[in-house]
């Protein structure tokens, strides 16, 4: 039966499906070596450095190599011209996506193109502002590859520009937010108030910058939770920056009773330095310990310090044991903490 099937099946079309295959996987098997070639070539041509060209376009030179080689497959099976148009039609839309990809490759905030930049000119970019501009180069990229093949379909790119213009107040209405969180973002990569790393305070809201888009910035809280403001809130609002610090500072009023008398306030005042003093995260010539005030339902004493660093993890673990040691000492001199109080008085009429 085999030999019945191979009998009737014709040469020629063995030879053509063989032939088509072998270009196929030969295509796949030499083109790496054919994009290094290309890539050379454009060193030469252009004089551009062969890291900027094998980091952006190696990848989509290989992936365009591959599909050139189905391509040329399809032409010796002798396929329906309809087939062959199709292929064109989608080689062309893939050779400008793979284009613009390439491009954009070269984008990133880590990439030679950057760096290259920096050395050819007085650009001194950080890595927020490489990604800042390399999203919106990477942005008119792919607008103009759109607009490229829009226009390789006979699209008429003129009433697409009338129909945006007949939209346009509407779009204006509804960008409002966006461009201004656009603004806010380019001020906040261009003015630095804080960079990808810090630990920011914007409002009610803390937490360490994880990432500066167009439109937000993401912060990631102490609990990991992920916080997404408009850049257009925070240049609005007063930011702090505890990055920027070399050291934290520790403060607090601690209401004591009325009923302690001098003497009692002094010995819990003499405990509290000494309890700061021997902790190694607190700096000694910081240390304040005051007996500040006496209001009407206690006695004030201030208390602050600083600490040997600006991580606000180790800071909260330091002020977390502090608050403990002066608890102790307040237990063991008997001094109970009060809290603020109103009396109200009622006249019966």
């Amino acid at each position: 039966m085999v030999n019945e099937i191979i009998a009737s099946m014709d040469v020629n079309n063995v030879l053509k499906y063989s032939t088509a295959l072998a270009i196929i996987l030969g295509g796949k098997i030499i083109s790496p070596v054919i994009a290094h070639i290309v890539i050379l070539i454009f060193h030469k041509l252009f004089k551009v450095d062969t890291k900027v060209t094998e980091s952006g376009f190696y990848g989509p030179f290989k992936f365009i190599i591959t599909v050139a080689g189905f391509g040329i497959a399809i032409y010796f099976l002798d396929l329906p011209k309809g087939v062959i148009n199709l292929y064109n039609k989608v080689f062309k839309i893939l050779l400008i996506l793979t284009i613009a990809k390439a491009i954009t490759n070269c984008l990133e905030p880590d990439s030679t193109f950057f760096t290259k930049l920096e050395s050819a000119t007085r650009f001194n970019g950080n890595e927020a502002l490489n990604s800042f501009i390399g999203k919106i180069l990477k942005s008119l990229t792919y607008i103009v590859a759109a607009f490229m093949i829009l226009s390789d379909f006979n699209y008429d790119l003129g009433g697409l520009a009338t129909g945006l213009g007949l939209g346009s107040a509407v779009v204006a209405l509804a960008a409002q937010d966006f461009v201004k969180s656009l603004i806010g973002g380019f001020t906040i990569i261009t003015d630095k108030p804080f960079e990808i790393g810090d630990f920011i305070e914007v409002g009610k809201f803390q937490g360490t910058v994880a990432d500066i888009t167009f439109r937000s910035t993401r912060l990631k809280a102490v609990n990991n939770t992920e916080i997404s403001m408009p850049n257009s809130v925070i240049v609005t609002e007063y930011v702090k920056n505890w990055s920027k610090i070399e050291n934290r500072r520790i403060e607090m009023n601690l209401r004591i009773s009325l009923e302690a008398n001098s003497e009692t306030v002094n010995r819990c005042i003499s405990r509290i330095k000494t309890v700061l003093r021997n902790n190694e995260n607190i700096i000694d010539e910081t240390i304040g310990v005051h007996f500040d005030s006496i209001e009407s339902d206690a006695n004030i004493i201030l208390v602050y310090a600083y600490i040997n660093t600006a991580d606000y993890n180790k800071y909260l673990e330091v002020k977390e044991q502090i608050n403990c040691d002066i608890l102790s000492v307040l237990d063991r001199e008997n001094i109970p903490l009060v809290y603020p109080t109103q009396k109200v008085y009622m006249k019966s009429i």
